[in-house]
C-alpha cells in the first residue's frame, strides 16, 4: 500500500480539523435549539485524533531529517 507524502498528510489532517469543528458548532446548536443529535459532543473529536494518528502512521517519513 502507497503511504501518504507530507502534503497529502497535511492536507487530509486539515480537512478532518475543519470538518470536525463544524461539526462540533452543529451539535451544540442542536442542543440550543432543544434536539437530540446521535453522537454526543466530543465524540468527532475523539476519533479524529485516532484518524490524525492513523494518517501520521500512514505517511512517508522526511529521508532528509
Amino acid at each position: 500500500m502507497k503511504k501518504f507524502n507530507q502534503m497529502e498528510s497535511n492536507l487530509i489532517c486539515d480537512a478532518l480539523q475543519f470538518y470536525v469543528a463544524q461539526v462540533e458548532r452543529d451539535i451544540l446548536q442542536m442542543e440550543k435549539d432543544g434536539k437530540r443529535a446521535i453522537f454526543a459532543q466530543g465524540f468527532y473529536t475523539q476519533v479524529s485524533k485516532e484518524l490524525k494518528n492513523k494518517v501520521k502512521t500512514m505517511t512517508k517519513k522526511d529521508k532528509h531529517l
